[in-house]
């Protein structure tokens, strides 16, 4: 499986990319943690679009394998059954990123996903944009990540949903993903005075905790990455 998406996999992408099709990336990710429970896949594909998902176009679709790998959708997805099956989708829209991000193969991506407190949906944003982005901006200036995004789950949805929301922080390597020294216990509360002079710091973990829970954390390192 690995072997084709490196290959006839990134040639495809890349063949989207080509046809005019809005894929910003392409990321194939090999869950390292799978959390508590433990999820039922052990692999994940993101793909970011800039705008909506465009509407399927089976004409173009298959123009694009046809290119890239020398059969239809349908025969080359008649060979992938053998090594892989899709166990769901979920879409999301992207709420903030912190500039400078960036993802590599070989990075690894520290995944929380939050369930928002019923009927704080709006406050739950302006808490993104206002004190999560900020926050997160800075660490990426000092390096101490490469990379953070939050983005909310627009499918599927409701109040039954498992998750609402998700936060991403990518790490270089896993050596800065899982430090083997402990880290500075103030650190997270010297970046906050940093980056919000005069303002409480146990006021926004308060405001955090108000907002959203956490619903669970897993671990990603990314396997295959084709950007624009």
């Amino acid at each position: 499986m690995l072997e084709q998406a490196r290959t006839t996999g990134r040639k495809i992408i890349q063949e989207d990319i080509s046809s005019g099709l809005p894929i910003v990336s392409y990321s194939l990710l090999r869950v390292m943690y799978q959390g508590t429970p433990a999820i039922e896949y052990n692999y994940a594909v993101t793909v970011l679009f800039d705008g909506a998902p465009p509407e399927l176009n089976t004409a173009m679709r298959d123009q694009v394998y046809r290119k890239a790998t020398g059969m239809s959708f349908q025969d080359y997805l008649e060979k992938q059954i053998n090594v892989r099956s899709s166990v769901g989708n979920v879409l999301y829209r992207v709420e903030a990123t912190a500039p400078g991000s960036k993802v590599a193969e070989g990075n690894y991506i520290a995944i929380v996903r939050w369930k928002i407190t019923p009927q704080r949906g709006a406050d739950y944003g302006n808490f993104v944009q206002s004190m999560l982005l900020p926050f997160n901006t800075e660490t990426v200036k000092e390096s101490r990540s490469i990379g953070w995004t939050a983005a909310r789950v627009v499918s599927p949805g409701g109040a039954d949903a498992p998750f609402d929301a998700v936060t991403s922080t990518t790490y270089k390597d896993l050596a800065a993903a899982l430090p083997t020294t402990t880290p500075n216990a103030d650190q997270a509360q010297m970046q906050f005075a940093k980056v919000f002079p005069g303002q409480s710091y146990l006021a926004f973990v308060d405001q955090g905790r108000a907002l959203r829970r956490a619903v669970r954390t897993e671990l990603a390192r990314v396997m295959v990455e084709v950007d624009r």
